[in-house]
């Protein structure tokens, strides 16, 4: 795969797997921009990602997410771009990740993703079940649309966001014939 066919890379994963610390990163090693969608849907809104499930709806989220990966990945420049973990649900945005950008699984096991984000009040998924809970459901509904679309997956349980960056680079680097030494 050349970098002029797949000039984007997306992370995609559950919440919590690491994609909004991770990014950055990686975008820095890269040395392309990182846009993280839910920070770009927030501002577009002028709300929070909770405050728009409250008012809107998950559906309304959706359309704005879906908008959003829309106006990112149509960017010449190269992006590392952060997804929300709700992306995969739509077809048209798995087509689109999967066509435009070279994509990549943050997973974690659950126990990992209930430490990192169980009692998040800013995470409107898990207001109002048990986190668990809602990490068997989600894993159950979204590990193979993940996994469908996924050039490439590591697991982010026990390892520092920084090394993780540091595997993605290495491997991208084969992968994609990048060359930034």
């Amino acid at each position: 795969m050349s970098k002029e066919k797949f000039p984007h890379v997306a992370l995609v994963g559950h919440m919590g797997s690491g994609k909004s610390t991770v990014g950055p990163l990686l975008g820095k090693l890269m040395k392309c921009n990182h846009v993280d969608l839910d920070v770009v849907i927030a501002n577009q809104a002028g709300r929070s990602i909770g405050v728009i499930f409250e008012e809107k709806g998950e559906k309304a989220f959706r359309d704005f997410e879906e908008l959003a990966l829309e106006s990112k990945i149509s960017n010449q420049e190269p992006l590392v771009i952060s997804t929300g973990g709700g992306i995969v649900e739509r077809a048209a945005n798995r087509e689109l990740l999967k066509e435009k950008s070279f994509v990549i699984w943050l997973r974690a096991d659950t126990e990992t993703l209930v430490k990192r984000v169980g009692n998040h009040p800013l995470r409107p998924l898990l207001k109002e079940k048990d986190p668990l809970e809602v990490f068997f459901e989600l894993d159950k509904e979204r590990a193979h649309l993940y996994q469908e679309i996924a050039d490439l997956e590591i697991d982010t349980s026990n390892t520092e966001p920084s090394n993780v960056s540091e595997m993605l680079f290495d491997s991208l680097k084969s992968r994609l014939g990048l060359n930034h030494e």
